[in-house]
């Protein structure tokens, strides 16, 4: 399984609005969107099932929206395509990641995500947790804590491996105090 944030470049902050996936073995994409995401945070084509109160997107829908930025397998020079990506046979998923998602007719691209650490899932969590109720923006937080807006998503993203140091400014700026906690 590949997976990739779908990520807004034209929005500040370049926040993910939910995680791309690609089975291998089934060879299909699937769309979840990221808790709190809205209508005006997804792509257009994703909107109408997020209206609806619908979080996953049909298997169909999300097949369209990357064929919208790859080439399709019956285009006439896919050869020098599939050279060109170090192919020996159509993968739409890394045609897709070589071009980062990208395509003129929006301005989200994609960041594929590594099997993250639960310990990163739950810390990136509990941080964004704790930033909303201190009502700030990621931003908001960077600025309080001297620590970048860029670090604080990747933390939020579970990606993150941060030091006490980092994670006690973090605590102080939000107003809370830091537990950690072997069960």
């Amino acid at each position: 399984m590949r997976r990739f944030e779908v990520i807004d470049g034209e929005r500040p902050g370049g926040r993910s609005c939910g995680v791309l996936s690609y089975d291998q073995a089934r060879r299909t994409f699937s769309f979840e969107a990221a808790p709190g995401a809205t209508t005006r945070d997804v792509p257009a084509m994703f909107a109408p099932f997020l209206e609806r109160g619908e979080r996953r997107v049909p298997e169909r829908w999300v097949a369209e929206w990357v064929s919208e930025r790859i080439a399709p397998p019956s285009r006439q020079n896919i050869g020098e395509v599939l050279r060109a990506n170090d192919l020996e046979s159509y993968d739409p998923a890394v045609l897709l990641a070589a071009g980062r998602g990208r395509s003129t007719q929006d301005g989200f691209y994609l960041r594929e995500i590594g099997d993250p650490y639960l310990g990163g899932v739950i810390l990136g969590e509990g941080l964004r947790a704790a930033r909303t109720r201190a009502g700030l923006s990621q931003e908001g937080l960077a600025r309080k804590s001297g620590i970048s807006q860029e670090a604080i998503s990747v933390l939020e993203r579970g990606s993150g491996n941060p030091t006490m140091r980092t994670l006690e400014r973090l605590a102080r700026a939000l107003g809370c105090g830091l537990h950690i906690e072997f069960s």
